[in-house]
């Protein structure tokens, strides 16, 4: 019987969190309809971003840019080098800042939340729908989280 490699499950994980962190960011988050349905507008990631820097919201607009792409994506490249096992200059004090990232990591349902609390305020008459974007992103966040606890722990059993 052939042994099972212990990079299976992290490279699982690892693959199915890229899948959905990109289909989260191409599939729309939120359905609105305005209006008792006459504007109707699907609302994507990236485009919060974009209308919070238009509606002059600097602070929101650069929090849900760093913690929903730039934040991640730095990620993605930290728990991959810990999968191949490669360190690169510089990989331990970006551990540090991982392990500080990972507290903050239900930030990024935070700022999904604050989208839709934003975008349910902004009119009386409007129904806003959670869209399929929202619960891939979700899962591109705990599959994520669960990768990298188990690098963390599978390191751990080896020292």
């Amino acid at each position: 019987m052939k042994k099972i490699s212990p990079k299976i499950l992290p490279i699982t994980l690892f693959t199915l969190s890229i899948g959905c962190f990109v289909l989260g960011l191409i599939n729309p988050i939120l359905h609105s309809s305005m209006f008792l349905g006459l504007k109707t507008q699907d609302i994507y990631l990236f485009g919060s971003v974009e209308y919070f820097y238009e509606e002059g919201e600097w602070f929101i607009g650069s929090i849900l840019l760093i913690f929903t792409f730039i934040f991640p994506i730095l990620k993605y490249i930290v728990v991959f080098s810990k999968i191949i096992e490669k360190n690169f200059k510089g990989s331990r004090l970006l551990d540090v800042f991982i392990e500080i990232i990972n507290k903050w990591a239900m930030l990024d349902v935070f700022v999904v939340a604050l989208i839709i609390i934003n975008m349910k305020m902004s009119s009386i008459i409007i129904v806003s729908k959670l869209q399929i974007g929202t619960t891939y992103f979700a899962a591109s966040v705990i599959l994520l989280m669960t990768c990298s606890l188990y690098l963390k722990y599978q390191t751990k059993q080896i020292t």
